[in-house]
Formats: C-alpha cells, sequence, structure tokens
C-alpha cells in the first residue's frame, strides 16, 4: 500500500455510525490522478485488515456519464441494507479497490449500533379532518428511519435542482463567452490598425536615430585617439601587473611541486618497506607450513605403527583358535587314550582356560588400544583436517596480499609515472623560469655597469666644474675626454645626446629624484630595457 495511491481517491461526509436497518450512502470524490474503470469497487472493511480479501461487503464504483479519464468528480455509492453487519463495537472503514487489486483510497472509522428505543419512532402530532373529529389532534407515531429517508430524498431533490441551476448557470456563461469572443475580434482589428500606426512612428523615430547615431559617430571618432593612446597604457600596466603574477605562480608551483615529489617519495619508500615486511611475513608463513606438514608425517607413522601392532595381535589370536581346533580332533579320535591324556588334557585345558582369559584380556586391551588408536586417528584426523583448513586458508590470504601487492605496485608504477611526467613538466618550467631569471639578472648587470658609467661622468663632471672655478678647465677637459674615449663605448650608439652639458643636467636631475626600485621591479626595467636597447642607453 503506498500514500500516494491512498490520495487518489477521498471519502466525504463518512459519519461516526450508522443504522444497520437503513441503507449506507459512500460519498466519494475521484482526483484527476485516478483512472476509473468498471472493475473499481468499494468493500467495507473491519479495522485492522491486512488484505483487500477481508472485506466484509463490496458495492461497485460507479461514476457520472460523460466521465473521460484524468476529469475530478463527485460520486456515490449505496450499501443495501440486508448486506450490513449487525450492530456492535467493532470500527469499519470504507476502502476503494481499483480493477489491479490496489488500494486508492480509505475512510475514516464508523460504527454500526442499534438506534435507541426513543430514537427508533418519532411521534407526529396531525389534526384530523372531517366534521366528526372536527378539532381533535392524533398522535402519529412514525419510524425515525422512514423520516431520515424521506429528508434525505428531499436532499436529494433539491441537490439535482441545485445541479440544473448549475447547468443554466454554464449556458448563461457559454453565451457570454461566446459575446466576449465578438468583442475580442474587434478589439484584435483595432489593435491591429494601432500597430501600423505604431510601426509608421517607430519607422519615423528609427530614421532620427539613425541620423543622432551617425553624429554621434563622429564624436566618438574624434575621442578614439585619445582613448587608444590611454588603452596603450593601460595594456603596457597590465602586461606588467600579469607578468609579476606569473613569476609569482611559477615560483609557488615549483615549491608545490617540490613538495609533492617529496610526498610521493616517502609514499614509496613506505610502500617499500610494507612489501618487504609482507615478504618476511610470507616466508615465515612458509616455514610454519613446512613445520606442520613434519608433524602430519609423524602422525601418520605413528598410525601405521598401531596398525601393524593390531594385525599381529589378530594373527596371535588366529594361531590359538588353530590350537584349539587340533586339541579337539585329537581328542575325537584317542578314545583309547583319554584316560591316560586325562591329566594332561587337564592341564592343557587349564592353560586352554589360561589362554582364553589372557584372549580375553588381550582383546579387551586390544580394544580399548583400538578404540584409543581410532580416538587418537581421529583426533589426528581433525587436526589434519584443520591444519589443512588453515593453510588453504594462509594460501588464500597469500594470494590475496600477493594481488593487493601486485595492485598497489601498478598503482606505484602509474603513479610514478605521472609524478616522472609532472617532474619533468616542473623542471621544464623551472628551466624556463631560471633562464628568463638569468636573462633579467644579466641585464640587471648591465643597467649597474651603465649606471656606474654614469656615476663616473658624474664625478668627472663635478671635478671639472671644480677646476673651472680654478681656472683650470682646459688641463681637466683634455683628461676628461681621454678618460670618456677610453670608457664611453655606449656614445656611438644612434639616438645618443650630442651635448654634454644636457647630459649631465639629466643624470643630476635622476639622482636628485632618485626612488629606491623594488627587486621585481628592476626585473621588469630590465626586461623593457632588453626590448628598447636603443632607449636604455641613452638613457
Amino acid at each position: 500500500m503506498h500514500m500516494d495511491n491512498i490520495q487518489k481517491v477521498i471519502f466525504r461526509n463518512v459519519g461516526r455510525s450508522y443504522f444497520p436497518q437503513t441503507r449506507v450512502e459512500c460519498h466519494y470524490n475521484v482526483t484527476g490522478d485516478h483512472s476509473w474503470a468498471n472493475r473499481d469497487w468499494i468493500g467495507l472493511f473491519k479495522v485492522g485488515w491486512s488484505t483487500v480479501r477481508e472485506y466484509y461487503t463490496y458495492v461497485w464504483a460507479l461514476v457520472p456519464e460523460g466521465y473521460s479519464a484524468g476529469q475530478e468528480v463527485d460520486c456515490c455509492a449505496t450499501f443495501q441494507p440486508s448486506y450490513l453487519p449487525r450492530p456492535g463495537a467493532k470500527a469499519y472503514q470504507f476502502v476503494y479497490v481499483n480493477a489491479s487489486g490496489e488500494v486508492c483510497g480509505v475512510s475514516s472509522q464508523f460504527v454500526f449500533s442499534a438506534p435507541r428505543p426513543l430514537d427508533e419512532v418519532v411521534t407526529l402530532e396531525n389534526e384530523k379532518g372531517g366534521e366528526e373529529g372536527a378539532g381533535e389532534d392524533l398522535l402519529v407515531v412514525v419510524p425515525k428511519a422512514q423520516i431520515l429517508q424521506s429528508h434525505l430524498e428531499e436532499c436529494q431533490n433539491e441537490l439535482k435542482d441545485l445541479k440544473m441551476l448549475m447547468e443554466a448557470n454554464e449556458r448563461e456563461k457559454e453565451q457570454e463567452r461566446a459575446r466576449n469572443e465578438g468583442d475580442m475580434k474587434v478589439f484584435v482589428k483595432e489593435r491591429d490598425e494601432m500597430k501600423e500606426e505604431i510601426i509608421q512612428l517607430m519607422d519615423g523615430l528609427r530614421h532620427n536615430r539613425e541620423e543622432l547615431e551617425k553624429m554621434e559617430l563622429k564624436h566618438k571618432e574624434t575621442q578614439s585617439s585619445h582613448q587608444s593612446m590611454s588603452a596603450e597604457l593601460v595594456d603596457l600596466l597590465t602586461e606588467r601587473d600579469e607578468v609579476q603574477q606569473q613569476i609569482r605562480e611559477l615560483a609557488d608551483d615549483n615549491s608545490l611541486l617540490t613538495q609533492h615529489w617529496k610526498q610521493a617519495e616517502a609514499e614509496v619508500e613506505r610502500m617499500k618497506e610494507r612489501v618487504k615486511k609482507m615478504a618476511l611475513q610470507r616466508k615465515e608463513e612458509e616455514k610454519e607450513r613446512k613445520n606442520l606438514q613434519e608433524e602430519l608425517e609423524a602422525a601418520q607413522n605413528e598410525l601405521r605403527v598401531m596398525q601393524e601392532r593390531m594385525e599381529a595381535s589378530e594373527l596371535t589370536a588366529d594361531a590359538l583358535r588353530r590350537d584349539l581346533s587340533e586339541l579337539g580332533n585329537l581328542q575325537g579320535h584317542s578314545h583309547a587314550e583319554l584316560h591316560q591324556t586325562r591329566l594332561q588334557l587337564a592341564q592343557v585345558n587349564l592353560q586352554l582356560s589360561q589362554a582364553n582369559l589372557a584372549l580375553r584380556e588381550g582383546q579387551a586391551a586390544w580394544s580399548q588400544e583400538k578404540e584409543q588408536l581410532r580416538q587418537i586417528a581421529e583426533g589426528d584426523k581433525e587436526r589434519v583436517q584443520k591444519l589443512c583448513r588453515e593453510i588453504q586458508r594462509k594460501d588464500e590470504w597469500l594470494q590475496e596480499e600477493r594481488a593487493e601487492r601486485e595492485k598497489l605496485e601498478t598503482e606505484l608504477g602509474k603513479e610514478n609515472d605521472c609524478n616522472r611526467a609532472q617532474l619533468s613538466e616542473c623542471r621544464k618550467e623551472v628551466q624556463e623560469l631560471k633562464a628568463s631569471l638569468r636573462g633579467a639578472q644579466r641585464e640587471r648587470e648591465q643597467t649597474q655597469l651603465e649606471k656606474q658609467i654614469l656615476l663616473e661622468r658624474i664625478r668627472e663632471l663635478e671635478k671639472r666644474q671644480e677646476m673651472e672655478a680654478d681656472g683650470r678647465w682646459y688641463e681637466a677637459a683634455s683628461s676628461y675626454m681621454a678618460q670618456t674615449d677610453s670608457i664611453s663605448f655606449e656614445d656611438k650608439t644612434p639616438g645618443a645626446p650630442s651635448s654634454l652639458q644636457a647630459d649631465v643636467n639629466e643624470v643630476w636631475a635622476q639622482t636628485q629624484h632618485h626612488v629606491p626600485v623594488e627587486p621585481d621591479e628592476k626585473v621588469e626595467i630590465g626586461a623593457r630595457e632588453a626590448k628598447n636597447p636603443v632607449n636604455s642607453h641613452t638613457q
């Protein structure tokens, strides 16, 4: 029973008690989720039922004419008095069952109770008609069920009148809907005419908008040059930030990959230790299995010796039996020597009795010994079986461990291959990064060299100014030109300044407004100078 199916049919107006002497009407609502079939039925069940076969009585579930699948309708089924249970304290409920035997709805609980004596009849006052009985009242006793039945019929008639009224209202709605459709057609026609007017207005607006867009385009073209210059500046700044970020990310990736490689190596070492331990454990188990096999062979040898002893005892018993039979034969053939050999016979009988006694004792001892041997053999057999099972379990465990080890070795090989590939890629990236850093370092060293040359020029210019103040300009200028010819290899570059005084002023301004440069900015400056060697030399 599923809760979804139980909600497909809903019982309504279920009373708490019913009279079995009157018919019982069951009102229910078939929802749109239920598909009605002509084999659906409604059963009267005792509370606590477990299967749909435990019904007390049932009626076929009916629907109004014109019903279609997926439609929600209100229905009513009637239980006749002759099929209803007797009054009692047992609770019942209505159950809706479809043609497939599935429960689609369950009502609330109710009981069948007998009416009380005062509830069974109703006393009605009625005036007697005619001349003789003028002014006299009559008391009419009528069963209450009949009164209720008449009230029910009146209610049903009122319900039919209401349904007819609803049908009339539906017809009026249809007529109103037809009138609304005519009005809608007129409205649609007017709307289409307004759409045409709107389209014309939109065309004029579009023409004006196109002219306005042309004017805006001209205005935008005047601003495009300024925006392009701003965009180039922004692109340069963005490129610088991206390069710095890439350098940081590469450094982080290098450290992370190095850490991963160390972790992988540690994991490999742990796996190797585990494999070694497994190999040692396997050797110990093999040694233990061999010891168990040596014990099994000793037990089998001991069992074989006991069997040989048992066979020897059986041979001894057979020899004694043969001796007894021979003595009996001699007694039959030698009646004459019976008197002479009576003493010997008595002695032989005594010996025979002693031999029988010894034989019985031997047989008893042999039976005890045989039972002990059997118990020992069974114990040995159980122990051998236990050892075999233990060996089998060990073999299975070794096979599982071997399979797991092979699996781990395969996974480890795959992981090592992946780690090697990642490590090779990381090494390539690190080498590329180192190459870029070496290039940046070389550019930085070149920049430092140029800076030192410029500082030497500044010192020489300061000395020249001091010598001008002392009136020795000519000699200092000669020495300066000689020195600059030996160190200023950069002055031959195209675009170098021709005025020495301008060069000095520029360097002096840079030294006065010098700002410390960060390491990342130095690398970036070196990269820009590597791209534009002419500008870097001129600076």
